[in-house]
């Protein structure tokens, strides 16, 4: 019930929904219910209420590896719950996650720690989220496009499609690897364009060109648009850096050369560098006066 949960089960709230939240940090649920939403103190308590259950766990990126240590730990109760449950229940996993993992790892355990059977007793689809950390409740309402990455397409994975349906037309049902890989695609493209503008702005700085004036010229294009077009603001918060990273470290693993990604992971180290090097001269020069 983080960011992402915390958007998502609010928006499925005020589309008429009834929403439990459970999570692990006593903290969020008391402000959770202190706002007047349910929450359950026990991950089973809040399953047996429900009929979908959306995991919106961290996979955080360490030494440019994917950390799935939480997805881990939300499987093995999952799978405790299925099987002392007579309930049909589907799984949704809204966390980032590099292509293969969903079929490779969350169906993969499931699979082998589970008694009930796919399909029929539970299913499961993927459906990666593209919310904004300061916006993210208005970003759910208003969606480009809905993924959901699923295989079976039977009457569990439709509950998905209809209570969508009202905030978007572009929904794109597809494979567990195309939605996994959508959600890399779009972050990375974004931390792409960023270090561009910024590798712009370098030349412009070297030139003696005004960057404010080329990014605006550029950005007015309606196929290019504003953002990401600020020279010396280096792509960061919780999802690029760590996105980009992660996928540029899986491509190497399966011997494609990323090195356009790496180039984007250079240039963006490169404006942090002069971002804390002005840092450090303004701050000098507020000492020193």
């Amino acid at each position: 019930s983080g960011v992402v949960g915390s958007a998502t089960g609010q928006g499925f709230h005020k589309l008429g929904h009834e929403l439990i939240f459970y999570d692990i940090s006593e903290e969020k649920l008391r402000t959770l219910k202190s706002n007047g939403f349910n929450v359950a103190e026990d991950l089973g308590d809040a399953l047996s209420q429900t009929d979908i259950a959306f995991v919106c766990v961290n996979t955080p990126t360490h030494n440019s590896q994917q950390d799935l240590s939480q997805i881990l730990s939300a499987l093995y109760q999952l799978a405790n719950y299925l099987n002392s449950s007579n309930k049909r229940h589907l799984l949704v996993f809204r966390s980032t996650m590099l292509p293969g993992t969903m079929r490779s790892v969350v169906l993969n355990y499931l699979e082998k720690n589970c008694t009930k059977k796919r399909g029929v007793d539970y299913e499961i689809a993927y459906n990666p989220e593209f919310l904004r950390q300061n916006s993210a409740l208005e970003d759910f309402f208003k969606p480009d496009r809905v993924i959901i990455g699923e295989e079976n397409g039977n009457d569990l994975t439709k509950l998905l499609l209809e209570i969508y349906q009202p905030l978007t037309k572009h929904i794109i049902n597809t494979s567990f690897e195309a939605a996994e890989l959508i959600k890399y695609a779009s972050n990375c493209f974004l931390s792409l364009k960023i270090s561009f503008f910024n590798e712009v702005g370098l030349i412009c700085k070297h030139l003696g060109i005004d960057d404010k004036v080329v990014s605006l010229g550029v950005s007015l294009d309606k196929r290019i648009g504003k953002y990401g077009t600020e020279f010396g603001r280096p792509f960061d918060g919780m999802c690029l850096p760590k996105d980009t990273q992660a996928l540029a470290s899986f491509i190497k693993e399966n011997r494609i050369e990323p090195d356009l990604l790496e180039v984007v992971l250079n240039i963006n180290k490169k404006i942090e560098d002069l971002t804390t090097t002005k840092q450090l001269v303004s701050s000098a020069r507020e000492t020193h006066s």
